[in-house]
Order: structure tokens, then sequence, then C-alpha cells
């Protein structure tokens, strides 16, 4: 795919309804118009988040990202600023809370800045399957999985989209609900954040939090699902990986040449795959270690803020197992396509190992088959060391390392 321009990343955008419409409306399996990422992308040039080679080079593009990033970060500062101001553990709970997730969309935030234009290429490795593997083709069980993979994106999208928009929503009203309150706990110099004091200065840092919400809300939510369809997109590879490997058992009886050509086009694939999880490892490795600690402190933190509200301010427990909600929602979503990927590299081999009479080929093309077998011993990862992968048995690590600092913290008490 070309690189377009700004204009052209907002036609993506307006877009995408109607290929989603088309391939819901799909009565047999059909190609897809293009990768779900090429629309998560779009979504982050249009909030000027996302300066690959194309738009850094254009100056007003390139001088708005570095605006935003400054801003995030002096919101960030005059958050720090108004943790002293808290008045309990509570109020100190939900300040910590507030900045753990500011500075996960923070980092994110500059991965993108930094990262962008080596994720155009992971976007762009991704389709190695349809530019190469299989340029043209009819295969309804390869496209059958393509559309499933297409529509889960789509419907997982969607969902937390509106899920976001739903909590950007419960952010800006609750301050309305009560006196001279801003969207968040910060701090101003000369008392600017202050209704009693300065009310047209509130007025305008209310205004600026709450744009600063919305904007900050939907980047994380968009990078987030870009990485995430990453995985998912790797995981899909290697479904059709295994897919076409079993497939060669159907050549039937072709000379050992026309297998071996075959075959070689499959182990190509095979190592695309694992070049591509290494270079999507390197593009995402700052994101990835930052999940990880933001999601193990907002779950910890949360809970045990959870209990200690739980008593005296029953609004603010409320408040917190939401945090708790979207902590477990994060970790979660990351974990399960995480875990897809380790799962499905280690079917390779046992897709290999089901290849029809491999047993009766040449002793060469018997050996490249037991080679194959072998490498899928090693799975695939994507993992951010020092940290371990992405996957289930990771999450269930956070979440007993949660469980032992929560018990920690209620003995300090």
């Amino acid at each position: 795919m070309a690189d377009p321009d700004y204009t052209s990343y907002l036609r993506l955008l307006r877009d995408f309804w109607g290929e989603f419409r088309s391939v819901q409306r799909q009565q047999t399996p059909g190609r897809i118009p293009r990768l779900l990422m090429h629309t998560q992308r779009a979504a982050l040039v249009a909030l000027c988040h996302y300066p690959n080679k194309k738009m850094s080079s254009k100056p007003v593009y390139r001088r708005i990202n570095w605006i935003l990033l400054f801003n995030q970060t002096l919101m960030f500062i005059s958050m720090v600023c108004g943790v002293h101001e808290s008045s309990s553990i509570i109020d100190m709970g939900d300040d910590f809370v507030w900045l753990i997730g500011l500075g996960l969309i923070c980092t994110k935030s500059y991965c993108m800045h930094a990262r962008a234009t080596e994720i155009d290429e992971v976007i762009r490795d991704l389709a190695y399957y349809d530019e190469v593997v299989r340029p043209i083709h009819d295969d309804e069980e390869i496209l059958m999985w393509q559309r499933y993979c297409y529509m889960g994106e789509a419907y997982f999208g969607i969902g937390i989209f509106s899920l976001v928009n739903a909590f950007s929503l419960a952010i800006l009203l609750q301050p309305l609900l009560g006196e001279g309150r801003l969207p968040y706990h910060s701090f101003l110099p000369f008392g600017w954040h202050r209704q009693d004091l300065h009310p047209w200065t509130y007025r305008i840092a209310f205004g600026w939090l709450s744009v600063n919400s919305l904007h900050n809300l939907s980047t994380i939510l968009f990078v987030d699902l870009l990485g995430i369809s990453t995985i998912l997109q790797t995981a899909l590879n290697l479904k059709l990986l295994s897919i076409e490997l079993r497939k060669l058992g159907d050549l039937g009886s072709v000379s050992d040449t026309q297998f071996h050509v075959e075959f070689c086009r499959v182990v190509r694939y095979h190592q695309h795959i694992i070049r591509l999880v290494d270079k999507s490892n390197r593009a995402f490795y700052v994101t990835f270690i930052a999940q990880m600690i933001a999601s193990f402190a907002m779950i910890s933190i949360s809970t045990f803020e959870t209990m200690v509200a739980a008593a005296d301010d029953p609004k603010m427990a409320a408040k917190f197992v939401l945090f708790v909600m979207v902590g477990f929602v994060q970790l979660s979503a990351w974990c399960v396509a995480g875990n897809l990927v380790l799962y499905l590299s280690g079917e390779v081999g046992q897709a290999a190992f089901e290849i029809s009479d491999w047993h009766t080929k040449s002793a060469p093309i018997q050996r490249d088959i037991a080679f194959i077998m072998l490498r899928a011993q090693k799975p695939l990862f994507y993992v951010a060391r020092p940290f371990m992968p992405l996957s289930l048995g990771t999450y269930m690590i956070v979440l007993k390392q949660c469980y032992r600092l929560l018990a920690l913290l209620r003995e300090s008490m």
C-alpha cells in the first residue's frame, strides 16, 4: 500500500464502516478489503500521534505532534503536583491510579513517536501471505480464517471504542455533580485550578483537562488496538502456515522436485513469520513493558483502595472497582492475544508431521520437514524482556503478584 497523505488517512476512516458491513454481509468467505490495522493507523494519524516517515516529512504535522506530546507531559506534571493536596489515603490512591493511567498513555504516545516507521514495516509484512505466498487464490478455508480474524478484530474494536467513550463521558460528568472539582486532581500555579479564587481560569482548566482526556483516551485506545491486532494477525499467519503445510500432502503424485518447490515456498513463509515476530517485539518493546508495569500497579492499588473505601465511601469504592476492571480488560486482551501466538506456533510442527506420506519422500525432503518440526519446538511469543511473554501463564503470575502485594499492604495498615 502506497504511503498516503493526511486526507487519504481520513478517507480510510470514513470508509471503514462500509468495508466492515461488506465483510459482514458476505454469504461465502471472500477477500477482505484490507487489514484492519490500516484503519487503526489512520485513526492515530488523525489524532496526530503517528509521525511515520511520510507524515514526519510535513513540518506542520511534526510540530503538532510535538505540541501534543508536550501537552501530555504538562498535564502529567500538573497531576503530580496535585498529589500533595490529597487529604486521605483514598484520595491519594485515586491520584496514583490516574497518574499510572496517564503515565501509560504518555509512554505509548512517545513510543508511537519513535517507532511509527518500524510499525509501518510490520503492517506491510503482515500482508505477506496475500502479496507473496498466494497473491491469487480462492481457498475457502483460508478466506474463512481471514474473515473470522477481521470480524473478531472489528467487533472487539467497536466494543472497546463504545466502552472508552462511556468511560470518557463518566469522567467529564462526575465533576459537574460536585462543587468546584476538575476532571482530574491537578495543581496549577497561583491557585488557577480553584473555582472559588479564579472562576475563569478554573473554567479554562476544566476545558483543557476535558479535551485532553478525550484525546488521550482515544490515543491509547487505538495504540492498544494496533498492538493487539499485530499479535492477532501474527496468530492468523501461523494458522495459515499450518494449513499450507497440511495441504502439501494433498499434492498427490507430484515429483520430488515439484514438492520441494512448494515446500520451499512454505518454509520461506515460516522464516518470514519468525522475522516478523522479532521485528514486532522491537517495535512494541516499550509498549509491552509499560503495559505490564501499569497493569500490575493499577490492579494492585485499585483493589487495595476498594477494600479501604468500601466501608466509608461506597462511591469511591465503586470508582476503584471500575479501575480494577479497566486494568483486567487491558491485561486480558494483551495476554489472550499473545497466548494465541504461543499456541499456534507450536501447532506448526504438528502440521508438518501431518503432511500425508511425508516419510515416502526423498531423504533431503524428509530432512527439511524434520527441521521444521524441530524449529517449531521453539515457540514464538511476544515479550518485552526482562518480563515474561504475553500469555495466560504470565497473566496468572501477574494476578498472583498483585494478591501478594495486596496482602502486604493490608498487613501494613
